[in-house]
């Protein structure tokens, strides 16, 4: 199954599980699926890395350690994870639990643990665990059999960790999605950031003293190459919020800093490797202003979201995320079209719409609005799209369908 039939057909059955009660939960809530976790441990026969270790998150037919993996909803996504300084794959079971519950298959590297850690090797294993999974799940004796595919891959780094992350996807084409966490500034993986063009987000914490917010906004300012550059700035947050034991100690309790990042990454792998881009009202628009959170957003590929108001009664949100001062606009229609310009296909006819939106985006890049739901529009199809440009660039977002009660 090729990448993308793969993603929509999780998709799907995430969607159609919105139709039971875990519609109502909040997206840092926890997915549809028991998490089993193994460690393991292999020779690496492709790249000749030696012995690699790491402990491994999955779907399974029940939790709990040493669970029977199923693939009965797969094959899963690929998440890597690349631990912090002194830190091994144990401290995060936690958060990397709730990423496979969500439906995706996690490979938690666990090399590099000691005082004197080699990055480069770091980046190598990580590349190494990668391709073992996907080799041992398309092995019929293999415990992994049909857990994951082909496809792009996502990567999740904390602190050195993060940091790891620029090298990594100078090595290995297939990361396509990172996130770091509190990422630690390696001069040495400036250019390969410079050069990524997948999509890059960033998560600092306001009170990090080991890794400040100013040095991990640096991978933001590198990552201009990127079709999706977002930044994440948590108030009060401190360095090791992401950790199973997150500290008490700073302005933001640790239960939230634990509850923030659970949002933040599991909502990004899910708008992101998921085909979920309405979860983009929870990562930057309406669902996240009650969040202390400061983003800011640079993005040649939008995102853009629909979405019934928590905050208006009978009316939608929406919103578009491109680029500071990047001129918006957002139209609906009651008909598709499929009319090639220059900015992408423009899928909505606007002789039976309009454009209900055009305004250049904020300091932050997103721009947000409410749109009441008009009485002729009961029991049809609206068609909704999106434009950012400027006087070099432009594109046109994805088209929403909604069905109007």
């Amino acid at each position: 199954m090729n990448c993308l039939l793969r993603s929509c057909t999780l998709s799907l059955i995430l969607l159609l599980l919105a139709g039971t009660p875990l519609f109502s939960q909040a997206i840092e809530d926890p997915g549809p699926f028991p998490v089993g976790w193994r460690d393991v441990q292999f020779e690496d026969e492709i790249f000749g890395q030696g012995k690699i270790n790491g402990r491994m998150y999955y779907p399974g037919v029940e939790a709990g350690m040493g669970a029977e993996a199923d693939p009965s909803y797969g094959p899963y996504i690929l998440v890597g994870f690349q631990h912090g300084y002194l830190g091994r794959p144990s401290n995060y079971d936690n958060l990397c639990t709730h990423i496979a519950s969500w439906g995706f298959v996690v490979a938690s590297t666990g090399t590099e643990t000691g005082f004197f850690p080699d990055t480069d090797q770091y980046a190598r294993d990580t590349r190494s665990f990668l391709h073992w999974v996907e080799y041992e799940a398309g092995e019929p004796l293999s415990w992994l059999y049909g857990m994951t595919g082909d496809g792009d891959w996502a990567e999740v780094g904390h602190s050195m960790g993060g940091g790891t992350l620029s090298l990594l996807i100078g090595i290995e084409p297939r990361v396509r999605t990172i996130i770091g966490l509190q990422s630690a500034f390696m001069t040495e993986g400036v250019p390969n950031m410079q050069a990524f063009t997948g999509r890059a987000f960033q998560i600092a914490g306001e009170v990090d003293w080991v890794v400040p917010p100013q040095d991990v906004y640096k991978w933001y300012l590198n990552a201009s190459s990127a079709e999706r550059n977002i930044f994440y700035l948590v108030e009060g947050m401190g360095h090791t919020g992401c950790l199973d034991d997150p500290p008490d100690g700073e302005p933001m309790p640790g239960a939230e800093q634990a509850r923030m990042h659970r949002r933040l990454v599991t909502g990004v792998l899910r708008a992101e490797m998921l085909n979920l881009e309405p979860l983009y009202i929870d990562l930057l628009g309406e669902g996240i202003e009650v969040e202390p959170v400061m983003k800011r957003v640079s993005c040649p590929e939008p995102p853009f979201w629909v979405d019934n108001s928590d905050l208006e009664p009978e009316a939608l949100v929406a919103g578009l995320g491109g680029w500071q001062s990047g001129r918006s606009y957002m139209a609906w229609s009651l008909a598709p079209d499929s009319l090639e310009t220059q900015y992408g296909l423009l899928g909505v006819d606007l002789e039976i719409g309009e454009i209900f939106s055009s305004k250049r985006l904020d300091f932050f890049g997103t721009y947000e609005v409410v749109l009441p739901i008009d009485p002729v529009w009961s029991g049809q199809t609206l068609y909704l799209q999106g434009l950012v440009f400027d006087e070099e660039y432009g594109r046109l977002t994805r088209v929403v369908e909604l069905q109007i009660p």
